[in-house]
């Protein structure tokens, strides 16, 4: 711990994760970061140069900025709609000695406008994944719901709202489930953003994939989709395979 005078609450717990040395602040009372953060996290190609600007949507506890902090001596953003949530984000980046680079906002994205002299260059998106009329899903903690069902914010709207603070050829990198790829392609479209890289997450090897990895670039043209080789989690032990140990580890 780099310093020892933020409060960790009772019901909340410190995560370390090694490769990037950062400890989180997470509470099971919450949604709590989830391997779809961290394998976003690791997807997501920052800028090369040294100044650029940087918004996460949906950063919950903050961990796909803190992570990607580790990267760059930028100033990353996210901006968060459950005040709780944000809290131990910013308490996160405190612990972290980050403070000064890692900023959250607690608001509603939809209500959110850039700053006049800004556009930002990465957007990362970890969503809500799943539409609430189709849900066979109950959560007795309303957290867990909206970090997971589009209550608050739909596909569209997140999508529309990267389209409208982004620069020209702009990264946006978001995760999320194949079983709605042709809601995104065409989401994706409508906003004027092209799709460039794509990565299918499997559970096992001999399982379908259960998660997308995406790149898009705003205004970007058609110049084609990589499809990169699939990433497997765990090997038929149920241990993690090589990459996903270097993923977490390093």
């Amino acid at each position: 711990m780099k310093h020892s005078e933020v409060a960790i609450e009772a019901n909340e717990r410190l995560d370390y994760f090694q490769r990037e040395d950062i400890h989180l602040i997470q509470s099971k009372a919450f949604f709590t970061s989830s391997l779809d953060a961290i394998l976003l996290a690791d997807f997501t190609q920052l800028p090369v140069n040294k100044t650029f600007h940087y918004i996460d949507f949906c950063s919950g506890n903050g961990v796909i900025p803190l992570l990607l902090s580790a990267r760059t001596q930028a100033t990353l953003q996210g901006i968060e709609i459950q005040a709780p949530l944000v809290d131990m984000a910013r308490r996160s980046a405190q612990l972290n000695g980050l403070a000064e680079r890692v900023e959250f906002l607690q608001m509603d994205l939809n209500d959110f406008k850039r700053p006049q002299d800004v556009l930002y260059d990465c957007v990362t998106c970890n969503p809500p994944y799943f539409l609430v009329e189709q849900s066979r899903e109950t959560h007795q903690l309303d957290s867990h719901a909206i970090a997971r069902h589009e209550i608050y914010l739909t596909l569209e709207q997140w999508i529309q709202k990267a389209s409208q603070v982004m620069r020209s050829k702009g990264k946006l990198f978001f995760v999320h489930r194949p079983e709605r790829l042709d809601q995104i392609f065409q989401t994706l479209l409508k906003y004027h953003f092209s799709i460039h890289r794509i990565r299918f997450v499997h559970p096992k090897v001999d399982r379908q994939a259960n998660t997308i990895l995406v790149e898009a670039i705003y205004g970007g043209g058609l110049s084609g989709v990589k499809i990169e080789p699939p990433l497997v989690v765990h090997e038929a032990n149920s241990e993690y395979t090589e990459e996903m140990k270097e993923i977490y580890y390093g």
